[in-house]
């Protein structure tokens, strides 16, 4: 501690203050120098004799300050920053070379930035909480579905009995909530959360004002009426007054106390969305659940998000196998719910990266493509730093004869190729915040605010600076070897020679391959996408987009009974039908295309022989009403629609799709089949009627099966209205505010927008975005394609000029000269064509698998790239063969 104590500030001086330093180590040196010269002639030496002993007795002034800066251990800083410095001096005289350079890699690391940032929003980010890593969701497991939710009883069990687990949270779904700030003001539609009374305890979660809920407001349904605001939602609706905690509000139509408000730095659990307010779990009655359930008591009420914070030191998997053991338990003691059904403990990652969420698919494709492009630009980059290397042979030779280490050129050498990577980072930072931004500005069509959490944070910014220290590496490397590795005798005669042998071209023969390949890779995956979304909209939708508006309701925001919710949309279809400029209307849960999810529906088909090891099926489904399927010009293909007949008191009754009539009764008409609901002993539903299938969830989506039940059999809160009319349906906003008024003036409509908005965002818009992407993706990685080959081949005709000259003397035309020159660039771009054919198969099968489902080879895709390809890489190395042709011999002649 004393030997650093007395030395670190040397150390810090030399780093920081080196002229300093250095003078001090002058005037030093100087010093000793001068008394030894004093003690020689006091003992009788000449000056000169003095001064002669004196330098040997010291080994020279030049040794002795190395030493001293040895022995500080800094040597290796202040090298390097003499390194950087003559790298700045170095490129300063080839600066076309250096910006053309420091662009290709901004932009390769920019477009690589970019992606990553959708990467790591949908799957990295740990979650706003301390310690991310111990927060664990645990997950209800069926054959079906293996990210299901938990009953409020399962969740209760769960908490009392589980031991691995500090604590236990449960959550429902963000859901809209009728908030107003006053009790004379009509509600506006919110967002809010139902959460466990020790939510933000388990989190770590500290209030910024206020306080969070205790256990005890989780207890008593209905007692606890209390709220804590979101952060956000506390400065846009009270302008961030300090004395909010207090203050009664109105949810629902009910009362609630503020007690607290999150601090900034919880937005939620979520990823796209932001509550807006947390509300106990306890007052859910009072909010939007399945009608059809108990929320309290039903067991098979399943909704809950169910979180838990690992102990510190008990693995996941003991975790896992007491999970096993509470579901063995749920099975044995309620066999009827929990029958086949099992328990699993998720981590964030594999929560994100669910087989039935889409976009971490596209993250990862873009990401993956990305990395592409930021390949091609590696390559290109290095070819033009090993071309820079050739002129420099005369400069490494002098360096090397005059004593320099290999080690020590080949440091300066990457420190000039980390400068240029470190220039394109910073430029890449800008291309990737740009791309950000334009991304940030998509819009997406919700009744709830929607957050697009894309951002240039620190993660990102450090992983665009791991890049372009990855790529100093990749670029920098070979030039560095290549030139440290050379003929001393034929280096300093010449400035301009290669290594002698075959070997001396493969590195960059090997980088223009991989950029053509890697291109060309690009350009199928641009193709493809392109054509896997057109596709869809080639095949249609199965139903009319036109003249639709969409308004959206949830009587259970005002405290409507089921039986008021089936009144108002029983009266509201009946006044809408008389309004001028109407057709006809439609009632359902979900339209097509749209943002949420299907209900499903558990079932077992009549006649079908079922699996010994499972009780039903699942399949998607809707509730809608009698006018639905003329509103939307849904093809009934046999049988009937549903009818105002089919009420509660009726047979239950079901219009199913094509594909789920041919997958269940496959040789005979589905027609009058039966099926029983939720399993072998559940009610008995029959088909009445067989529509067509249509897309349901994307526009690029393979067919799958379907169900509809009626709406007076099905009780659902929230519906929207689809409108079908004769002009523009935005002229119809007013009158159905009106119709809404005359039966309740209190009624909210959540939200309100033609239905071609809708499809825009699901087939034009969303899509547009990602086929924008990849495209961009393929154009600049053939650009960069086709500067790497130029370059190799312009190099080439510099490097055999003289050659050219003795061929074209002895009696070669410039079309010998033209194939001379052409040849090996078109062989490296076949080589290249090969294997970017192959790695083309490789993402079309990646596609397939993740997004599309199309199965098989895209021939058309390979037919119309692969000769685009060839076609623009030939040309590019046309220009520079030409010039090659128009070479005088007797300049040639006298070419060094």
């Amino acid at each position: 501690m004393e030997h650093w104590w007395y030395t670190l500030p040397l150390r810090l001086k030399s780093i920081l203050l080196r002229r300093r330093a250095e003078r001090e180590l002058e005037e030093e040196l100087q010093f000793h120098l001068e008394h030894k010269i004093e003690e020689g002639i006091a003992q009788g030496l000449t000056p000169k004799e003095a001064r002669y002993r004196a330098l040997r007795a010291m080994d020279g002034l030049e040794q002795r300050k190395e030493e001293i800066r040895d022995v500080r251990h800094v040597r290796w800083l202040t090298d390097f920053v003499d390194d950087v410095r003559y790298a700045m001096r170095s490129l300063r005289r080839t600066p076309g070379l250096t910006a053309f350079v420091v662009m290709t890699l901004a932009l390769g690391i920019g477009m690589t930035a970019t992606p990553f940032s959708m990467l790591d929003a949908l799957i990295f980010r740990p979650y706003p909480v301390a310690n991310p890593s111990e927060i664990l969701t645990l997950m209800s497991t069926s054959r079906d579905n293996r990210f299901d939710a938990f009953s409020h009883g399962e969740y209760l069990d769960i908490r009392t009995h589980a031991e691995s687990y500090e604590g236990v949270t449960a959550s429902l779904p963000l859901s809209a909530v009728g908030f107003s700030a006053q009790a004379d003001t009509t509600p506006v539609v919110r967002g809010g959360m139902l959460v466990s009374g020790n939510y933000f305890r388990v989190l770590g979660v500290e209030p910024q004002l206020g306080r969070g809920f205790r256990d005890e407001e989780d207890t008593v349904p209905g007692r606890d009426a209390v709220v804590v605001l979101a952060p956000g939602f506390w400065k846009r609706e009270f302008a961030s007054d300090p004395a909010v905690v207090g203050r009664t509000v109105r949810l629902n139509g009910a009362e609630f106390t503020v007690i607290g408000v999150a601090p900034e730095s919880f937005p939620g659990m979520l990823i796209f969305s932001r509550p807006d307010f947390y509300v106990p779990l306890a007052m859910a009655k009072l909010f939007p659940t399945d009608p059809r359930k108990s929320f309290f008591l039903d067991r098979d009420d399943r909704a809950l998000t169910v979180r838990a914070r690992l102990k510190h030191g008990v693995p996941q998997q003991q975790a896992q196998q007491e999970m096993d053991l509470l579901a063995k338990g749920f099975e044995r003691e309620y066999p009827k719910f929990n029958r086949d059904r099992g328990a699993a403990v998720r981590t964030q990652f594999e929560l994100r990266t669910r087989e039935d969420d889409v976009n971490w698919k596209f993250s990862v494709i873009f990401t993956v493509l990305a990395l592409g492009v930021l390949l091609v630009a590696c390559t290109n980059a290095a070819g033009l730093l090993l071309s820079r290397a050739r002129t420099r042979t005369r400069e490494i030779a002098v360096r090397l004869a005059m004593g320099a280490g290999r080690f020590r050129l080949i440091r300066l050498l990457l420190t000039e190729s980390l400068v240029i990577s470190f220039l394109g980072g910073l430029g890449g930072i800008g291309v990737g915040y740009i791309g950000i931004e334009l991304l940030k500005r998509f819009e997406i069509p919700a009744d709830l605010p929607v957050t697009v959490p894309f951002r240039m944070d620190t993660r990102v910014l450090l992983a665009s600076l791991a890049m372009a220290g990855l790529c100093a590496l990749f670029c920098g490397l070979a030039p560095a070897l290549q030139s440290t590795r050379m003929d001393l005798s034929a280096g300093l005669k010449t400035a301009d020679v290669d290594v002698p042998g075959r070997k001396r071209l493969w590195g960059r023969n090997a980088l223009v391959v991989a950029q053509v390949a890697t291109s060309l890779m690009l350009l199928a995956a641009s193709f493809l996408m392109v054509r896997g979304f057109r596709s869809g909209l080639v095949e249609g939708i199965g139903f009319s987009k036109d003249h639709l508006l969409m308004v959206k309701f949830d009587p259970r925001l005002i405290q409507y009974s089921e039986a008021q919710t089936q009144q108002f949309y029983r009266l509201l279809s009946e006044r809408l039908r008389g309004t001028a400029g109407v057709r006809s209307t439609g009632l359902t849960q979900n339209p097509p295309l749209g943002l949420d999810n299907f209900d499903k529906l558990a079932f077992v088909p009549d006649g079908f022989e079922m699996p010994r090891d499972r009780e039903s099926f699942t399949t998607s489904m809707d509730t809608v009403d009698a006018g639905y399927f003329q509103t939307m010009g849904i093809g009934i293909a046999r049988g009937r629609g549903l009818v105002e007949s089919d009420s509660a008191e009726a047979p239950r009754v079901a219009v199913v799709n094509e594909h789920f009539a041919k997958h269940y009764w496959p040789n005979q008409d589905a027609l009058g089949q039966h099926f029983r609901l939720e399993g072998r002993t559940g009610a008995r539903v029959r088909i009445v009627g067989i529509a067509q299938t249509v897309k349901y969830g994307e526009t690029f989506e393979k067919p799958r099966d379907f169900v509809y039940l009626p709406m007076a059999q099905r009780a659902a809160g929230r519906m929207v209205l689809m409108v079908k009319t004769t002009g523009d349906p935005m002229q119809l906003v007013q009158p159905v505010k009106d119709v809404v008024r005359g039966l309740d003036p209190n009624m909210p409509m959540i939200e309100t927008r033609t239905y071609e908005d809708l499809y825009r965002y699901a087939s034009v818009d969303g899509p547009q975005v990602a086929i924008n992407l990849v495209g961009t993706f393929g154009a600049v990685g053939l650009l960069l394609a086709m500067a790497g080959l130029y370059g190799m081949v312009a190099y080439n005709v510099s490097r055999r000029t003289r050659e050219i000259g003795i061929r074209m003397a002895i009696g070669a035309n410039q079309m010998d000269v033209l194939r001379l020159m052409m040849g090996k660039g078109l062989v490296l771009v076949g080589i290249g064509t090969g294997i970017g054919l192959v790695l083309g198969f490789a993402v079309e099968r990646m596609l397939n698998s993740m997004l599309f489902n199309a199965g098989g080879v895209d021939v058309l895709a390979y037919l119309v790239v692969a000769p685009v390809m060839l076609l623009v890489t030939t040309l590019a190395a046309y220009v520079p063969a030409r010039s090659a042709t128009r070479i005088a011999p007797t300049r040639a002649l006298r070419y060094e």
